[in-house]
């Protein structure tokens, strides 16, 4: 039974994927390299099959099935994961997979330099989504010069490496806020609720957190995972 063009299509940009192990699809490329299997697939006799199969890619962005980039001219899947350090990618497309939750980041101590300097790109753009995310401000004060904000993350780098990329797991804090939820003065309860550890009222975290600390701001588009807020608590005991 033949497939319909959608349905065609989209085995193709698999095929493809898998093929030149990439998520980056180059229609001309795309075109030349999967053409003859999408006319065969749908037992095509039409005229123009490059035609349809363009339009058919552009119902595919429309729908969310691919990410169209204004700056390179390419697609990208928007069913695999993205690793920073596989390729180069433009801002668009970084932003895109950070997004969707689908950026992969790996650990710079073991990535040769070129694979650094990628991972490190991906980094900024996780920074730039987490800030924009929240408002560009410290999310428990009113900072946002934005050199004292930090992306902070929920679960650490080290203890979860699948969630280093998600802005699920990541909070804009200060400087000094991130410095005392990495450190376990305080925790978030799975509703972003401020949890802090006892402290004598003369401490100076007792009068930072009376003077300097307000109610967790939401983010505008993505809220912390409360699985990773659990693993913080259970990590810092709180």
């Amino acid at each position: 039974m033949a497939m319909t063009w959608n349905e065609a299509v989209k085995a193709a940009l698999m095929r493809y994927s898998r093929h030149n192990k990439t998520a980056v699809i180059n229609r001309q490329s795309f075109l030349h390299q999967e053409l003859k299997n999408i006319i065969n697939d749908t037992s095509s006799l039409g005229r123009t099959p490059s035609q349809t199969t363009s339009r058919v890619l552009q119902e595919l962005r429309d729908e969310g099935y691919l990410f169209f980039s204004n700056i390179s001219g390419e697609y990208i899947l928007n069913q695999v994961a993205i690793n920073a350090s596989s390729e180069s990618l433009p801002d668009d497309f970084l932003d895109n997979a950070i997004d969707k939750g689908l950026l992969l980041l790996d650990d710079v101590s073991t990535s040769t330099d070129s694979q650094t300097k990628l991972i490190r790109k991906g980094m900024g753009a996780l920074r730039r989504r987490t800030l924009i995310n929240y408002q560009n401000c410290c999310a428990l004060c009113e900072i946002d010069d934005e050199r004292l904000l930090v992306t902070s993350h929920i679960a650490r780098w080290s203890d979860n490496p699948a969630a280093r990329g998600l802005l699920t797991n990541t909070i804009c804090f200060c400087t000094l806020h991130d410095k005392l939820f990495e450190n376990g003065y305080f925790a978030l309860s799975e509703n972003t609720n401020v949890i802090w550890k006892f402290a004598p009222l003369s401490h100076p975290i007792t009068i930072w957190k009376t003077h300097c600390t307000s109610i967790f701001k939401l983010p505008q588009f993505k809220r912390p995972e409360p699985k990773y807020l659990t693993e913080h608590r259970i990590r810092v005991n709180l």
